[in-house]
């Protein structure tokens, strides 16, 4: 799945956190200039790995973020978002959501010693409680380092799909489920006018109605507040897409991306009664699509299925086609 590029040296800088086997771990001593300039080198990033995910972090919840960077002879090898939650002077709370990405070059020995590595300094013999989702699939040869290792796994692993935007068009819509290209072809007849922001009234808009569907239906999803975090985080104002779709000057669907580095997350959908009558979200989905192709993105993350909580929401990312992913699961 991973198809990362290798960067160039960089004097280790921050905290020095320990060493295992030729790699050594550093924290807190790159800015988010370099860190967006590493996760722009690595083809596959995940939404949680970003700095500005990290910072939304900060302030709705106890935690805050730590960026690692794993070195071997001054190159980088992987960089890692970790979120700590310190309890009194000696117990740490510690989450580490989809990392460490590795660049390109990294070998997996050079990945079991970086998993060694992470877990020699998150242990109970440091007073820390990690829980760690890693960005490795179910079926991976890295899972044996963490059953080598004896952690446990207590969530099970995390699914989406991944779609390729470095196919054509006529390729992405052939790959399409019949029924959700004959929805789109329906859509595309609608008149529907689509409309394009980056932030602003067009995100607080959707954040609002995201929001009152969230609470009404009691759905497990990131709450508004924090999703306006993240958008507030960006260093760059056009990595939040938020596209709506208008019937004449009403608005009646619309859906959130957001762009990190290579890749991008489908993030927040709402449709309205006469947006779903019109399929609207299957317009508002492909000139997303269109729109991150045109920008070089290579990568469209889906961002989550779930059949047992979210059907029907899983059965129309399903329809668009791609690559269904799991992830290893969360380990202790």
């Amino acid at each position: 799945m991973r198809n990362q590029s290798m960067s160039a040296s960089h004097n280790p800088s921050g905290t020095f956190e320990g060493s295992f086997e030729g790699l050594d771990l550093y924290s807190n001593g790159v800015t988010v200039r370099q860190w967006d300039a590493w996760i722009n080198t690595i083809s596959i990033s995940s939404i949680e790995q970003t700095w500005s995910y990290g910072e939304a972090f900060v302030g709705v919840t106890p935690y805050i973020p730590i960026h690692s960077v794993v070195y071997k002879k001054k190159l980088p090898v992987a960089i890692m978002q970790v979120m700590e939650w310190k309890i009194g002077n000696l117990i740490r709370l510690v989450k580490i959501v989809r990392g460490p990405l590795f660049f390109e070059t990294a070998s997996l020995a050079d990945k079991t010693s970086t998993y060694k590595l992470i877990h020699s300094q998150y242990s109970w013999r440091n007073f820390v409680f990690l829980l760690w989702t890693p960005e490795f699939h179910a079926g991976s040869r890295e899972l044996g380092v963490f059953k080598r290792l004896k952690l446990k796994k207590v969530v099970t692993g995390y699914s989406s799909i991944l779609l390729d935007l470095s196919k054509s068009e006529d390729q992405l819509r052939k790959e399409m489920n019949s029924k959700w290209r004959n929805q789109l072809k329906k859509s595309e007849t609608n008149s529907l006018r689509i409309q394009l922001g980056y932030g602003g009234a067009s995100l607080e808009w959707l954040l609002t109605r995201h929001e009152g569907n969230r609470r009404r239906k009691r759905l497990r999803m990131p709450a508004s507040p924090f999703i306006l975090a993240i958008s507030l985080a960006m260093r760059n104002q056009q990595s939040t897409l938020a596209f709506s779709a208008y019937k004449g000057s009403e608005a009646v669907a619309g859906v959130l991306v957001f762009k990190h580095g290579n890749t991008a997350t489908y993030y927040v959908a709402w449709n309205g009664p006469d947006g779903r009558k019109m399929n609207a979200n299957n317009l508002l989905l492909w000139h997303a699509i269109k729109e991150l192709k045109s920008r070089g993105v290579r990568w469209l993350d889906l961002g989550g299925v779930d059949g047992a909580s979210m059907p029907g929401v899983s059965r129309f990312k399903l329809g668009v086609g791609g690559e269904l992913f799991t992830l290893a699961g969360t380990f202790i």
